[in-house]
């Protein structure tokens, strides 16, 4: 099974895809989420930021079984456990062995939505002894992967960090690090923002090496977050960066390379944690979670290396088996008309706005 593209380079087909970074919430959130999920991806990794986080092997498995009931059985959710500085290794062997775990997520703590019990300190991710340097060599051993939220909030001397540079001092200060530590260990830098992140991925990926791209960094700059004022639904942590950031990740993922995958990083929250005081970090992207990928690498000229990024290049750096099933998409505009709604008695928390509003998509899925 290949991909195929139309004569008149209007229809795609590809193998299902694999969404490798998305958060799919729980309640009413994750009804809406997982219908339109499974209609695009034949599987996804699950994000473990919940409130409480997933820290057990007992949580993994009954919020595999809430992502099943949501998505259908056709659906493979693919699990992690969050990292904090007292999470038991003995469950991170418990979860990859018996309850479908595929890695644990770094949250830097503070630096994101949710992070507030993540590692206080990057250095107990290499240093020896520590319970995270622990839990790091049980996942080596266990050949599964540890999944990067790649930001410093402060520099060597103490100093804050800009936002715009976390990833960047991340890329040059704490990965080799943590690369160097544990050299066995099967490593993801998620949704990779910079392009020093792009040049250090072309110059270091591997077997064990790889990162995931959203479509929002292939598409958006920060001119478009700043146009004609600030855009709270364009913000996400990592934060979009400049024009020659996109341009970097955009040739990183026309690269062919095997090691970067398609990871859209939707995190859907109430307009009213978007449209505050103190703006959520997070977008709704899964209304159009494989049709905005097919529209950034149009842009780029690369459809013919699509399929690689979006269906096999993920599933493999983990061990899964690509999906035998395919997806049809058309190049014919469509504008997004809908929010959606979940049940809050508080002031516009009940509402759900998605990606692009009132605007254009260039592709869509085949009817």
């Amino acid at each position: 099974m290949s991909a195929s593209l139309s004569e008149t380079g209007s229809r795609l087909s590809i193998r299902m895809p694999f969404d490798m970074h998305h958060h799919v919430r729980g309640g009413e959130t994750l009804k809406i989420v997982g219908e339109m999920l499974a209609q695009r991806f034949a599987g996804a990794i699950i994000m473990p930021n919940t409130q409480p986080p997933i820290t057990t092997a007992a949580m993994v498995e009954a919020y595999r079984a809430e992502v099943i009931a949501a998505t259908g059985p056709s659906f493979q959710p693919l699990m992690t456990l969050y990292l904090t500085d007292t999470l038991d290794p003995a469950q991170v062997r418990l979860a990859r062995t018996h309850h479908g775990l595929a890695g644990i997520k770094y949250y830097p703590r503070g630096l994101t939505t949710n992070s507030d019990s993540g590692v206080a300190n990057p250095a107990s991710l290499w240093t020896a002894g520590s319970t995270p340097f622990e839990v790091l060599r049980t996942l080596a051993d266990l050949d599964a992967v540890l999944l990067l939220h790649a930001a410093d909030g402060f520099a060597a001397d103490g100093s804050e960090l800009d936002p715009y540079d976390q990833e960047t001092h991340f890329v040059r200060e704490t990965l080799p690090r943590i690369v160097e530590a544990h050299p066995a260990l099967k490593i993801s830098v998620e949704h990779l923002s910079t392009k020093e992140g792009a040049a250090f991925m072309s110059a270091n990926q591997s077997a064990h090496l790889g990162c995931s791209l959203t479509a929002q960094h292939l598409l958006l700059d920060r001119r478009d977050v700043h146009r004609g004022g600030f855009r709270p639904h364009m913000s996400w942590w990592p934060i979009i960066q400049r024009e020659e950031d996109k341009l970097a990740l955009r040739d990183l993922a026309a690269s062919g390379s095997p090691f970067v995958w398609l990871g859209s990083d939707s995190a859907p929250h109430p307009i009213g944690k978007k449209e505050t005081d103190c703006c959520a970090g997070g977008v709704m992207m899964v209304h159009a979670g494989i049709e905005l990928y097919a529209e950034a690498f149009d842009l780029m000229g690369a459809l013919d290396r699509f399929e690689a990024f979006a269906a096999l290049n993920g599933p493999r750096f983990y061990g899964v088996a690509p999906s035998d099933r395919t997806i049809d998409l058309v190049r014919e505009d469509w504008v997004v008309r809908q929010t959606f709604h979940i049940t809050s008695d508080e002031p516009r928390m009940d509402e759900i706005r998605p990606f692009r509003l009132g605007e254009k998509v260039a592709w869509k899925l085949a009817a």
